[in-house]
């Protein structure tokens, strides 16, 4: 135990003997410590005079005054116990308290602050997912602290925590890399070529078309366009999925696992989490479009997951990628870190694992506020 656990039970047993004395019998677990915002009322405090004040049917304050005069400090980590506000009992420690927890220190080393309330059970630390079609940048950084720290106090916590980047190498702007990489290539080598409208037009497209080139010269010009894309976008993504690894890899992180959402498709998750969802009786089709009743678990709408084209929505690899975390992989926790802008898809994916049966408490998204370097 801790000298803190200790300092903490000190408190709840001094705490319930006192209440005991005055002819109420109460629980450890019914006593509530707190730490005093303002720090001159002490370390810890109790709002125990309050909670008894119905039963008791006596002021909190004399009920609190009662309770500190039945409170007997002596071989305990207390040096003074005071009261405050509408009834509240603050408790300063002692300097025995402070020399142990620096004994604790010398004596634990570089283990000390390790606990194991975490024992046991496992974590999914989910962060950083930047999209691969281009560079790593600061607020990526950010992430990454965010997410690492995180799950380097989950694991000294006694957690057995996997640190995972989800990587978005499918959909809609895979397919518009890979368009945008084609009209480079092309124009390198003076063909006609079309830009896309939404295409991305970032110097590094160029350089990707031309390290192509470079090594397979004029192999695509020839070839369908479907074809031809497919495999710029490949070359494309492996390149930037390398220099994102390299990347976070010299920044301190290192990742358990690289978790991709074409593996989604490829082993048909996708499929099977569309016919789970079909599978809760919340969805429907309108307009030629598969909807998922999110209304009925608090959303302010409902949430199409297959467009009248047949192809799937954003949400619906989401809501198969957790599905595999926390029922395939059997995570007790997942954790996501997002960024603020991702808020309003927060309920949207927990009231899909609600429906799914899925304790929607198990997934934790943590949402990083965005920061301007000046």
């Amino acid at each position: 135990m801790s000298i803190l656990d200790k300092s903490r039970n000190q408190i709840v047993t001094l705490t319930a003997d006192a209440v005991a004395k005055l002819g109420v019998e109460i629980s450890n677990d019914e006593i509530c410590i707190e730490v005093p915002k303002d720090k001159t009322f002490g370390e810890f405090s109790v709002n125990t005079a309050m909670k008894l004040a119905s039963k008791l049917r006596k002021n909190p304050m004399q009920i609190a005054k009662d309770i500190v005069e039945n409170i007997n400090i002596d071989g305990t980590y207390i040096k003074e116990v005071d009261i405050a506000g509408a009834g509240f009992i603050n408790f300063k420690l002692n300097q025995s308290y402070y020399c142990d927890i620096v004994k604790d220190i010398f004596t634990k080393g570089g283990n000390y602050g390790r606990c194991d309330i975490g024992k046991g059970k496992t974590v999914n630390v989910e962060f950083v997912s930047a999209n691969p079609t281009g560079p790593v940048h600061i607020g990526n950084a950010r992430g990454g602290a965010v997410g690492d720290v995180l799950a380097e106090i989950l694991s000294w916590a006694g957690y057995e925590v996997s640190r995972e980047f989800y990587v978005n190498d499918a959909g809609n702007q895979v397919a518009k890399f890979g368009a945008s990489l084609e009209a480079r290539y092309l124009e390198m080598f003076g063909k006609e070529f079309t830009f896309p409208e939404d295409g991305y037009t970032g110097e590094y497209i160029k350089e990707i078309a031309f390290n192509y080139a470079k090594e397979n010269k004029k192999s695509l010009i020839n070839v369908p366009s479907e074809e031809r894309r497919a495999q710029l976008a490949q070359f494309g993504l492996k390149r930037n999925i390398e220099d994102m690894q390299n990347a976070l890899n010299e920044y301190g992180i290192k990742y358990d696992n690289w978790y991709r959402e074409s593996s989604l498709y490829e082993n048909n998750l996708v499929e099977d989490a569309i016919e789970k969802m079909k599978a809760t009786g919340y969805t429907y089709e309108k307009d030629d479009a598969l909807w998922f009743e999110a209304t009925n678990f608090g959303c302010e709408k409902d949430i199409v997951l297959i467009r009248n084209n047949s192809l799937p929505t954003y949400i619906t690899p989401d809501i198969a990628y957790h599905i595999n975390k926390l029922i395939t992989r059997k995570f007790d926790i997942a954790i996501d870190v997002w960024g603020a802008d991702h808020h309003g898809y927060v309920p949207r994916i927990k009231s899909a694992m609600e429906a799914l049966g899925i304790d929607p408490s198990r997934l934790n998204i943590i949402l990083m506020q965005f920061v301007r370097l000046i």
